[in-house]
């Protein structure tokens, strides 16, 4: 057991020895956890779709991180992410952060096309990254910290983003359901559930003529920056939350209380 000297020195939340796989740690909210991480100690890659933004996060972070292209909308691609990842080393994190909230339309708007794009990206994906490393770990018997982001809009259903939305609801649903199948062989699955945070689509959204009314709905009065979610992200990768399995850490401002 910890005790109180370990907690102030900061030994229950280091991450030395461990390597993570970060999806979507190209920019946002993943490049932000991945520096946590190494910053905590551990050997990060991190993934993306775009091969120059991958290229130059990595060398950001410095060597203790690599970047690895993986479309994750792609099973086959993650597949071979995984085994990849593997090949470097056991894989002790998984942070699914890569997902897609492209559209800001009523329901009636959205065609069949644009609900196949967000679900394939942002539960399809999530789900097989998940099952990818869950066999290679139960092969050798070892166990994980498996972290899904997901988002406020899986608790508190937002407007025009019904489909965002319901992919947010069903990550809560899939980490409860895999935190309770794998909790007896070690793999612990937990989610991180952000508000609003800063980034291209957000910027737009709160320009736009909807921007007063969506900041009017968060009681802290501001969105999130990226930072504001590395904490929590850091406490289920590391043996702080050692007895956490099926958690959703809300970080949103208190939007989910409206």
């Amino acid at each position: 057991m910890s005790s109180t000297l370990d907690i102030v020195n900061g030994d229950l939340f280091s991450l030395a020895g461990k390597t993570a796989v970060v999806t979507g740690g190209s920019r946002g909210i993943g490049y932000a956890i991945a520096k946590a991480f190494v910053g905590a100690g551990a050997r990060v890659i991190i993934t993306a779709r775009g091969e120059e933004a991958l290229k130059t996060a990595a060398a950001a972070l410095g060597p203790n991180a690599l970047g690895k292209q993986c479309d994750n909308a792609d099973v086959a691609a993650i597949g071979r992410l995984m085994e990849e990842a593997w090949q470097l080393g056991p894989v002790d994190i998984l942070v699914n952060n890569a997902g897609i909230s492209p559209y800001y339309k009523r329901a009636e708007q959205v065609s069949v096309e644009e609900w196949d794009e967000v679900v394939d990206v942002n539960l399809r994906g999530l789900y097989f990254s998940c099952v990818e490393l869950a066999r290679r770990l139960f092969a050798c018997g070892r166990g994980a910290s498996i972290i899904n982001i997901s988002s406020v809009g899986g608790i508190a259903p937002l407007e025009r983003l019904g489909v965002y939305s319901a992919t947010k609801a069903a990550i809560h649903q899939l980490t409860r359901a895999l935190a309770l199948e794998w909790a007896g062989r070690g793999v612990r699955v937990n989610a991180v559930a952000p508000g609003w945070v800063e980034t291209d689509f957000t910027n737009d959204l709160f320009a736009s003529r909807h921007g007063e009314r969506l900041l009017a709905e968060i009681p802290m009065g501001r969105l999130a920056t990226p930072h504001d979610v590395v904490g929590a992200a850091l406490y289920l990768a590391s043996d702080a939350s050692a007895y956490a399995t099926g958690s959703i850490v809300v970080v949103d401002g208190g939007r989910s209380l409206r």
